[in-house]
């Protein structure tokens, strides 16, 4: 039926009837469109996840190979060459060392490890204690000498005594002799005395004189015997002073030559464990001209042990002493030690930028073994109450830290970050956000500012 009422409508008809559906059909077509056009697009946006700040306690941590070392490692060397007699110790020994007191003085010596025999020393010493002996025989001698020096003295300064006397008697004798003379001359001019006994008088004088001269030249050779005297005592005492420093140096020589006598006895400085023996009985030991020689033995103390590792530069400047670590061996199992950064190089090796760290273990029971592979996980850094974030919402590009975050309208702004400590999972922000953002919270690198997206669904 309508095949044939179209065959029968003129075109004009047509024109009308197309035109009156238009009219009547597209004010209801229209916003089925838009709405369909605007779930499209809201469709195409790309859905990102979301997370915000959160606000806990964050700890970095690092985690290092290391090896287990020794506290003391020691390489012990021959001081004197001699044939070894006696070996009394092989390795995985367990030896003792010297015994101190209060003040740190040897009260007694470390184990006995070997015994070396050298005759000529023994000989060497023998004479260094006869020469110590006539050394003391000399500074007696020359104590003496000082003594008979001093007698000496004494003795010559009773002839000055006895001449300054004999002096003064001839001083007065002479002095009356004279006065005689004198008076006597006057009677003889008086001619109450004849000349004879006048030239009697005056030989009498000149008699006092010449004994007068004789006392002063009598006390004179005193006086230079005086000096003599004295002379004689200062040779004396500075001979007595010149044995005794040749008596000092005889027994520091013969001090030495015993010292040397007692390195024929190779002893423990310290008691722990000997690693290596590398003599046998007979063998002739040289004296060690330098460290890199072979050793007799190696002696090592494990009661406490190293840990060394070295930390990368990145976590370098968060390393503190007392860090707390905690180290795993994997040859012990799942036990894990305890233990705390000890020392440090503080300065990185600038060939791989690394801080050498040390950490020490307690090891009374001594199951850690020295040479031991060890893992540490090292504590660099904690602290509470920290804006974090997980690393995925972050991104670095060019030594910059920034995040993405989604504003209202959906459009995305960069927001760049100061970042402070981090772990595996997480990162703390320090600077850059206030807690209220809706960040994206991963596969950054899809994303730029001002993008459009759709915050997925939670």
């Amino acid at each position: 039926m309508i095949h044939s009422i179209c065959r029968t409508l003129p075109l004009f008809a047509w024109i009308s009837l197309f035109a009156c559906m238009g009219c009547g059909g597209g004010a209801t077509a229209l916003p089925k469109t838009e709405k369909s056009d605007q779930a499209s697009s809201a469709s195409e946006l790309p859905k990102v996840a979301t997370v915000k700040v959160a606000r806990k306690s964050i700890i970095q941590k690092t985690e290092q190979p290391g090896k287990i070392e020794a506290f003391t490692t020691t390489a012990i060397h021959a001081k004197v060459s001699g044939f070894l007699e006696k070996l009394l110790v092989d390795i995985g020994d367990q030896v003792k060392g010297p015994v101190l007191d209060g003040q740190g003085n040897v009260i007694e010596p470390g184990q006995l490890l070997a015994l070396l025999v050298a005759p000529e020393l023994d000989e060497e010493l023998k004479q260094k204690e006869a020469m110590v002996s006539q050394s003391k025989a000399e500074v007696e001698q020359s104590k003496a000498a000082i003594a008979v020096a001093e007698v000496m003295a004494s003795s010559v300064q009773a002839t000055i005594d006895e001449s300054l006397a004999g002096q003064g008697r001839a001083e007065a004798s002479y002095q009356r002799a004279l006065s005689e003379s004198g008076r006597v001359e006057k009677l003889v001019v008086s001619q109450t005395l004849n000349q004879k006994l006048a030239d009697e008088t005056l030989e009498q004088t000149k008699s006092a004189d010449a004994t007068r001269k004789e006392a002063a030249a009598r006390l004179q050779v005193a006086r230079a015997k005086q000096r003599e005297a004295d002379i004689a005592i200062v040779k004396a005492r500075a001979d007595f002073d010149a044995m005794q420093a040749r008596l000092h140096v005889a027994e520091a020589d013969c001090e030495r030559t015993k010292r040397l006598n007692d390195y024929l006895e190779v002893r423990a400085p310290y008691s722990g464990t000997v690693t290596e023996r590398h003599v046998d009985v007979g063998v002739l030991i040289q004296a060690a001209k330098a460290s890199s020689d072979v050793p007799l033995f190696v002696l090592m103390k494990a009661d406490t042990v190293r840990l060394s590792v070295d930390v990368p530069e990145v976590d370098a400047s968060l390393i503190q002493i007392g860090s707390v670590a905690s180290v795993k061996v994997p040859a012990l199992g799942s036990k894990v030690f305890q233990g705390k950064v000890a020392r440090s190089s503080w300065a990185l090796n600038s060939t791989t930028r690394t801080l050498k760290c040390e950490i020490d273990l307690p090891n009374a029971e001594g199951i850690l073994r020295p040479g031991m592979y060890a893992q540490l996980e090292l504590t660099v850094a904690e602290k509470a109450e920290a804006m974090v974030l997980p690393k995925t919402a972050v991104m670095q590009q060019e030594g910059q830290s920034f995040c993405f975050a989604v504003q209202g309208d959906g459009t995305l702004l960069r927001l760049p970050v100061q970042i402070g400590i981090r772990n595996a999972t997480e990162v703390e922000v320090v600077v850059g956000l206030n807690g209220n953002e809706e960040l994206v919270a991963s596969n950054l690198p899809a994303f730029k500012e001002g993008q459009k997206v759709a915050i997925a669904s939670k």
